[in-house]
Protein backbone atom coordinates (compact mmCIF):
# COMPACT_ATOMS: atom_id res chain seq x y z
CA UNK A 1 0.00 0.00 0.00
CA UNK A 2 1.58 3.83 -0.58
CA UNK A 3 0.55 6.24 1.78
CA UNK A 4 1.43 9.92 2.00
CA UNK A 5 2.39 11.87 5.22
CA UNK A 6 1.85 15.01 5.78
CA UNK A 7 3.90 15.55 9.52
CA UNK A 8 1.42 18.41 10.82
CA UNK A 9 -2.20 18.58 9.09
CA UNK A 10 -3.21 21.69 10.96
CA UNK A 11 -0.71 24.65 9.12
CA UNK A 12 -2.31 27.33 6.36
CA UNK A 13 -0.42 25.68 3.80
CA UNK A 14 -1.08 22.05 4.77
CA UNK A 15 -4.71 22.58 3.93
CA UNK A 16 -3.97 23.17 0.79
CA UNK A 17 -1.33 20.66 0.14
CA UNK A 18 -3.80 17.88 1.38
CA UNK A 19 -6.51 18.56 -1.11
CA UNK A 20 -4.30 19.24 -4.07
CA UNK A 21 -2.90 15.60 -3.59
CA UNK A 22 -6.70 14.44 -2.53
CA UNK A 23 -7.51 15.76 -5.66
CA UNK A 24 -4.66 14.33 -7.93
CA UNK A 25 -4.38 11.44 -6.25
CA UNK A 26 -8.06 10.03 -5.00
CA UNK A 27 -6.78 6.11 -4.84
CA UNK A 28 -4.05 6.98 -2.24
CA UNK A 29 -3.73 6.65 1.26
CA UNK A 30 -3.14 9.67 3.32
CA UNK A 31 -1.23 9.80 6.76
CA UNK A 32 -2.06 13.26 8.78
CA UNK A 33 0.22 14.27 11.85
CA UNK A 34 -0.92 15.86 14.62
CA UNK A 35 0.70 17.11 17.66
CA UNK A 36 -1.90 16.54 20.23
CA UNK A 37 -3.65 12.86 19.76
CA UNK A 38 -6.54 13.42 21.47
CA UNK A 39 -10.57 13.02 20.70
CA UNK A 40 -10.33 16.67 19.89
CA UNK A 41 -7.79 16.86 17.25
CA UNK A 42 -9.59 13.75 15.42
CA UNK A 43 -12.60 15.70 14.88
CA UNK A 44 -10.68 18.66 13.83
CA UNK A 45 -9.31 16.62 10.75
CA UNK A 46 -12.71 14.82 9.97
CA UNK A 47 -14.43 18.33 9.97
CA UNK A 48 -11.25 19.67 7.48
CA UNK A 49 -10.75 16.50 5.56
CA UNK A 50 -13.25 14.52 6.07
CA UNK A 51 -12.87 10.72 6.99
CA UNK A 52 -11.33 7.75 6.27
CA UNK A 53 -7.50 8.95 6.84
CA UNK A 54 -5.00 7.70 9.00
CA UNK A 55 -4.26 9.81 12.57
CA UNK A 56 -0.86 9.45 13.48
CA UNK A 57 0.80 11.35 16.37
CA UNK A 58 3.64 13.83 15.46
CA UNK A 59 4.78 16.41 18.11
CA UNK A 60 6.71 18.95 15.58
CA UNK A 61 7.22 21.14 18.00
CA UNK A 62 10.40 18.92 19.73
CA UNK A 63 12.87 16.98 17.69
CA UNK A 64 13.56 14.25 19.79
CA UNK A 65 9.56 13.41 20.33
CA UNK A 66 9.01 13.48 16.57
CA UNK A 67 12.00 11.59 15.62
CA UNK A 68 10.36 8.91 18.37
CA UNK A 69 6.76 9.63 17.01
CA UNK A 70 7.65 9.17 13.31
CA UNK A 71 9.80 5.70 13.82
CA UNK A 72 6.74 4.49 15.37
CA UNK A 73 4.85 5.35 12.06
CA UNK A 74 7.82 3.35 10.43
CA UNK A 75 7.44 0.43 12.38
CA UNK A 76 3.73 0.67 12.01
CA UNK A 77 3.43 0.64 8.52
CA UNK A 78 7.02 -1.44 7.46
CA UNK A 79 5.54 -3.42 4.72
CA UNK A 80 4.36 -0.05 3.04
CA UNK A 81 5.66 2.64 1.11
CA UNK A 82 4.98 6.65 2.96
CA UNK A 83 5.75 9.44 0.61
CA UNK A 84 7.50 11.97 2.96
CA UNK A 85 6.25 15.62 1.84
CA UNK A 86 8.66 18.59 2.84
CA UNK A 87 5.75 20.50 4.09
CA UNK A 88 7.36 22.93 6.51
CA UNK A 89 10.65 23.95 7.53
CA UNK A 90 11.15 22.15 11.00
CA UNK A 91 9.79 19.25 9.96
CA UNK A 92 11.78 18.89 7.23
CA UNK A 93 15.11 19.41 9.21
CA UNK A 94 13.83 17.17 11.59
CA UNK A 95 13.40 14.51 9.17
CA UNK A 96 16.69 15.12 7.21
CA UNK A 97 17.60 14.21 11.16
CA UNK A 98 15.71 10.81 10.76
CA UNK A 99 17.08 9.67 8.09
CA UNK A 100 20.72 10.27 9.14
CA UNK A 101 20.03 8.36 12.73
CA UNK A 102 17.38 5.86 11.61
CA UNK A 103 17.81 5.27 7.60
CA UNK A 104 15.39 5.80 5.43
CA UNK A 105 12.75 2.88 5.89
CA UNK A 106 9.71 2.63 4.03
CA UNK A 107 9.93 6.27 3.49
CA UNK A 108 9.86 8.03 -0.21
CA UNK A 109 11.95 10.62 -1.03
CA UNK A 110 13.64 13.38 -2.81
CA UNK A 111 16.13 15.66 -0.29
CA UNK A 112 19.57 16.51 -0.88
CA UNK A 113 21.95 14.64 1.38
CA UNK A 114 22.10 15.91 5.34
CA UNK A 115 25.04 17.79 4.64
CA UNK A 116 24.08 19.62 1.37
CA UNK A 117 20.87 19.86 3.26
CA UNK A 118 22.42 21.57 5.93
CA UNK A 119 24.95 23.64 3.77
CA UNK A 120 22.40 25.45 1.83
CA UNK A 121 19.99 26.30 4.69
CA UNK A 122 22.74 28.16 6.14
CA UNK A 123 22.89 31.86 4.93
CA UNK A 124 26.42 32.33 5.24
CA UNK A 125 27.65 28.95 3.87
CA UNK A 126 24.98 29.13 0.73
CA UNK A 127 26.55 33.04 -0.23
CA UNK A 128 29.90 31.25 0.05
CA UNK A 129 29.23 28.49 -1.93
CA UNK A 130 27.83 30.97 -4.79
CA UNK A 131 30.69 33.13 -4.80
CA UNK A 132 33.45 29.85 -5.12
CA UNK A 133 31.33 28.36 -8.29
CA UNK A 134 30.62 31.82 -9.89
CA UNK A 135 26.93 31.91 -9.11
CA UNK A 136 25.55 35.50 -8.59
CA UNK A 137 25.05 36.37 -5.18
CA UNK A 138 25.49 39.44 -3.04
CA UNK A 139 29.30 40.43 -2.00
CA UNK A 140 29.59 39.06 1.70
CA UNK A 141 32.14 40.41 4.45
CA UNK A 142 33.73 39.20 7.53
CA UNK A 143 31.32 39.85 10.81
CA UNK A 144 34.09 40.55 13.18
CA UNK A 145 35.92 42.84 10.97
CA UNK A 146 33.87 45.65 10.97
CA UNK A 147 36.30 48.03 9.50
CA UNK A 148 35.63 46.07 6.20
CA UNK A 149 31.70 46.66 5.78
CA UNK A 150 31.42 48.72 2.26
CA UNK A 151 27.87 50.71 3.30
CA UNK A 152 25.24 50.00 3.42
CA UNK A 153 25.04 46.62 4.50
CA UNK A 154 22.70 44.11 5.87
CA UNK A 155 22.94 41.26 8.71
CA UNK A 156 21.35 38.20 8.18
CA UNK A 157 21.03 35.27 10.95
CA UNK A 158 23.03 32.33 9.05
CA UNK A 159 19.79 30.05 9.77
CA UNK A 160 16.28 31.93 9.87
CA UNK A 161 13.58 32.70 7.57
CA UNK A 162 11.40 36.22 7.09
CA UNK A 163 12.59 39.53 8.22
CA UNK A 164 13.35 37.98 11.96
CA UNK A 165 16.74 39.30 13.58
CA UNK A 166 17.73 41.20 10.26
CA UNK A 167 19.43 44.06 10.37
CA UNK A 168 20.11 46.94 7.97
CA UNK A 169 23.07 49.68 8.38
CA UNK A 170 23.08 52.35 5.83
CA UNK A 171 26.36 54.19 7.49
CA UNK A 172 29.39 53.60 10.09
CA UNK A 173 27.92 55.59 12.59
CA UNK A 174 24.60 53.36 12.63
CA UNK A 175 27.10 50.10 13.87
CA UNK A 176 26.73 50.14 17.96
CA UNK A 177 28.27 48.08 20.31
CA UNK A 178 25.24 46.60 20.95
CA UNK A 179 25.39 45.12 17.17
CA UNK A 180 29.04 44.49 17.58
CA UNK A 181 28.57 42.18 20.34
CA UNK A 182 25.84 40.43 18.54
CA UNK A 183 27.89 39.66 15.80
CA UNK A 184 30.69 38.18 18.20
CA UNK A 185 28.60 35.88 19.72
CA UNK A 186 25.67 34.70 17.32
CA UNK A 187 26.41 33.65 13.79
CA UNK A 188 25.35 36.40 11.35
CA UNK A 189 26.31 36.71 7.49
CA UNK A 190 27.43 40.56 6.65
CA UNK A 191 26.62 41.32 3.23
CA UNK A 192 26.17 44.43 0.41
CA UNK A 193 23.09 45.99 0.97
CA UNK A 194 20.79 45.44 -2.89
CA UNK A 195 18.99 48.59 -3.12
CA UNK A 196 15.53 47.63 -3.99
CA UNK A 197 15.68 45.07 -1.19
CA UNK A 198 12.18 44.05 -0.72
CA UNK A 199 11.65 43.47 -4.63
CA UNK A 200 12.15 39.64 -3.97
CA UNK A 201 11.80 37.53 -6.80
CA UNK A 202 10.63 33.97 -6.39
CA UNK A 203 11.66 31.04 -8.20
CA UNK A 204 10.26 26.89 -7.34
CA UNK A 205 11.11 23.82 -8.84
CA UNK A 206 11.45 20.13 -8.53
CA UNK A 207 14.86 18.53 -9.65
CA UNK A 208 16.42 15.11 -9.72
CA UNK A 209 20.36 15.13 -8.66
CA UNK A 210 20.64 18.34 -10.50
CA UNK A 211 18.30 17.54 -13.58
CA UNK A 212 15.74 19.99 -13.90
CA UNK A 213 11.95 18.40 -13.90
CA UNK A 214 10.07 22.05 -13.42
CA UNK A 215 10.54 25.19 -13.02
CA UNK A 216 8.48 28.04 -12.69
CA UNK A 217 8.02 32.15 -10.92
CA UNK A 218 6.30 34.38 -9.99
CA UNK A 219 6.02 37.92 -9.20
CA UNK A 220 4.86 39.95 -5.86
CA UNK A 221 1.79 42.17 -6.80
CA UNK A 222 0.97 42.99 -3.16
CA UNK A 223 1.91 41.84 0.17
CA UNK A 224 0.82 42.72 3.96
CA UNK A 225 2.66 45.01 4.99
CA UNK A 226 2.12 47.02 2.10
CA UNK A 227 5.66 48.04 2.47
CA UNK A 228 6.85 44.38 2.82
CA UNK A 229 5.64 41.32 4.12
CA UNK A 230 4.00 38.14 3.38
CA UNK A 231 2.43 37.81 -0.13
CA UNK A 232 -1.24 38.26 -0.27
CA UNK A 233 -1.65 38.37 -4.32
CA UNK A 234 0.87 37.15 -7.09
CA UNK A 235 1.14 36.26 -10.35
CA UNK A 236 3.15 33.37 -12.70
CA UNK A 237 5.95 35.14 -14.21
CA UNK A 238 8.48 33.38 -15.62
CA UNK A 239 11.59 35.91 -16.34
CA UNK A 240 13.73 34.19 -18.80
CA UNK A 241 17.02 35.33 -16.98
CA UNK A 242 16.36 34.56 -13.75
CA UNK A 243 14.90 31.17 -15.07
CA UNK A 244 18.15 30.56 -16.44
CA UNK A 245 20.07 31.16 -13.51
CA UNK A 246 18.44 29.47 -10.96
CA UNK A 247 18.38 26.01 -13.51
CA UNK A 248 22.58 27.17 -13.84
CA UNK A 249 22.60 26.60 -9.44
CA UNK A 250 20.20 23.40 -9.41
CA UNK A 251 22.98 22.18 -12.24
CA UNK A 252 25.39 23.14 -10.01
CA UNK A 253 24.69 21.75 -7.08
CA UNK A 254 22.94 19.05 -7.78
CA UNK A 255 19.88 19.36 -6.29
CA UNK A 256 17.42 16.50 -5.58
CA UNK A 257 13.49 17.34 -4.98
CA UNK A 258 11.81 20.31 -4.59
CA UNK A 259 13.49 23.93 -3.86
CA UNK A 260 12.14 27.60 -3.66
CA UNK A 261 14.93 29.62 -4.25
CA UNK A 262 15.15 33.73 -3.66
CA UNK A 263 16.80 36.54 -5.85
CA UNK A 264 17.52 40.14 -5.64
CA UNK A 265 17.95 41.89 -8.75
CA UNK A 266 21.45 43.81 -8.82
CA UNK A 267 20.08 46.75 -11.45
CA UNK A 268 23.93 47.28 -11.87
CA UNK A 269 25.54 44.23 -12.57
CA UNK A 270 21.97 43.80 -14.85
CA UNK A 271 21.92 40.09 -12.88
CA UNK A 272 20.15 38.51 -10.48
CA UNK A 273 21.64 37.55 -7.14
CA UNK A 274 20.45 34.37 -4.78
CA UNK A 275 19.98 35.47 -1.13
CA UNK A 276 18.21 32.02 0.27
CA UNK A 277 17.64 28.42 -0.61
CA UNK A 278 14.91 26.51 0.59
CA UNK A 279 14.63 23.20 0.05
CA UNK A 280 10.68 22.32 0.95
CA UNK A 281 6.95 23.23 0.08
CA UNK A 282 6.44 27.26 -0.30
CA UNK A 283 3.32 29.32 1.03
CA UNK A 284 1.99 29.60 -2.72
CA UNK A 285 2.15 25.68 -3.38
CA UNK A 286 -1.38 26.04 -4.71
CA UNK A 287 0.09 28.22 -7.99
CA UNK A 288 2.27 25.23 -9.27
CA UNK A 289 -0.75 23.43 -9.52
CA UNK A 290 -3.49 25.43 -10.70
CA UNK A 291 -0.87 27.14 -13.24
CA UNK A 292 -0.05 23.72 -14.84
CA UNK A 293 3.22 23.43 -13.34
CA UNK A 294 2.52 20.61 -11.50
CA UNK A 295 5.51 20.22 -9.42
CA UNK A 296 3.86 18.80 -6.19
CA UNK A 297 2.20 16.55 -8.27
CA UNK A 298 5.32 15.54 -10.26
CA UNK A 299 7.14 15.41 -6.69
CA UNK A 300 4.87 12.38 -5.50
CA UNK A 301 5.11 10.69 -9.18
CA UNK A 302 8.79 11.06 -8.75
CA UNK A 303 9.31 9.78 -5.17
CA UNK A 304 6.55 6.39 -6.39
CA UNK A 305 8.89 5.83 -9.85
CA UNK A 306 5.84 7.00 -11.93
CA UNK A 307 5.83 8.51 -15.31
CA UNK A 308 5.75 12.27 -14.64
CA UNK A 309 2.80 14.70 -15.75
CA UNK A 310 4.04 17.04 -18.17
CA UNK A 311 4.19 20.99 -17.52
CA UNK A 312 1.34 23.01 -19.50
CA UNK A 313 1.59 26.41 -18.07
CA UNK A 314 -1.43 28.66 -17.95
CA UNK A 315 -1.55 32.75 -16.97
CA UNK A 316 -2.82 32.35 -13.37
CA UNK A 317 -2.74 34.33 -9.81
CA UNK A 318 -2.95 33.38 -6.69
CA UNK A 319 -5.15 35.07 -3.89
CA UNK A 320 -4.66 34.72 -0.04
CA UNK A 321 -7.92 36.91 0.07
CA UNK A 322 -9.24 35.84 3.65
CA UNK A 323 -8.41 37.21 6.05
CA UNK A 324 -5.46 39.07 4.59
CA UNK A 325 -6.17 40.62 1.15
CA UNK A 326 -9.98 41.36 2.79
CA UNK A 327 -8.00 43.45 5.86
CA UNK A 328 -5.62 45.55 3.16
CA UNK A 329 -8.83 46.62 1.22
CA UNK A 330 -10.38 48.03 4.33
CA UNK A 331 -7.75 49.81 5.73
CA UNK A 332 -7.54 51.02 1.48
CA UNK A 333 -11.23 52.13 2.30
CA UNK A 334 -11.51 50.07 -1.01
CA UNK A 335 -9.07 51.69 -3.16
CA UNK A 336 -7.27 48.51 -4.44
CA UNK A 337 -7.55 48.49 -8.69
CA UNK A 338 -8.90 45.52 -9.64
CA UNK A 339 -9.81 43.84 -6.13
CA UNK A 340 -12.57 42.11 -7.44
CA UNK A 341 -11.06 40.49 -10.44
CA UNK A 342 -10.77 37.45 -9.72
CA UNK A 343 -10.40 35.86 -13.72
CA UNK A 344 -7.67 32.95 -13.64
CA UNK A 345 -7.31 33.19 -10.00
CA UNK A 346 -6.71 30.21 -7.44
CA UNK A 347 -7.62 31.49 -3.84
CA UNK A 348 -5.57 30.08 -0.58
CA UNK A 349 -7.20 27.85 1.78
CA UNK A 350 -10.60 28.09 -0.87
CA UNK A 351 -9.45 26.35 -4.42
CA UNK A 352 -9.33 22.33 -4.44
CA UNK A 353 -11.48 22.48 -0.65
CA UNK A 354 -15.13 21.33 -0.45
CA UNK A 355 -16.78 24.71 1.43
CA UNK A 356 -18.05 23.01 4.40
CA UNK A 357 -14.17 21.87 5.20
CA UNK A 358 -12.38 25.40 4.48
CA UNK A 359 -15.03 26.89 6.69
CA UNK A 360 -13.83 24.71 9.55
CA UNK A 361 -10.20 25.15 9.10
CA UNK A 362 -10.76 28.79 9.11
CA UNK A 363 -12.16 29.08 11.92
CA UNK A 364 -10.22 26.87 13.32
CA UNK A 365 -6.87 29.06 12.23
CA UNK A 366 -8.09 32.16 13.28
CA UNK A 367 -9.11 30.98 16.75
CA UNK A 368 -6.25 30.04 18.28
CA UNK A 369 -3.87 32.16 20.31
CA UNK A 370 -0.78 32.14 17.49
CA UNK A 371 -2.92 33.19 14.82
CA UNK A 372 -4.89 35.63 16.39
CA UNK A 373 -1.67 37.46 17.24
CA UNK A 374 -0.15 37.12 14.16
CA UNK A 375 -3.52 38.78 12.72
CA UNK A 376 -3.60 41.82 14.93
CA UNK A 377 -0.07 42.67 14.14
CA UNK A 378 -1.20 43.39 10.22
Amino acid sequence: MNYILISDSFYRKDFDIINMIRAKFPDCKLILGVKDYSRISKLKVALCYGLGHKVVKLDTDHKEQYLHDLHKVAEKYKNDKIVFVPNEEFTTDHFVDYVSKYGSGGFLFRLPSAGEYKRFRNKNDLNSYCLENNLPAPRKFDPLNTDSFDYPVILKPCIGSGSEGIIRLNCAEELTEDIKLLLKNNPFVVQELIPNGKDVHGVFALADNGNVLGIYGHKRLRTSPEEGGVTVFSKLHCDEKLMKQATEFINVSKWNGLIMLEYLYDKELGVYKLIETNPRIWGSIMLSEYSGANLLENYIHLCLGETLVKPNLKESYIRWLFPMDIIAYIKKKGKIEGFWNFKNTCFINWTYARIDRALWFVFFSIFNTHNLSKLFRH
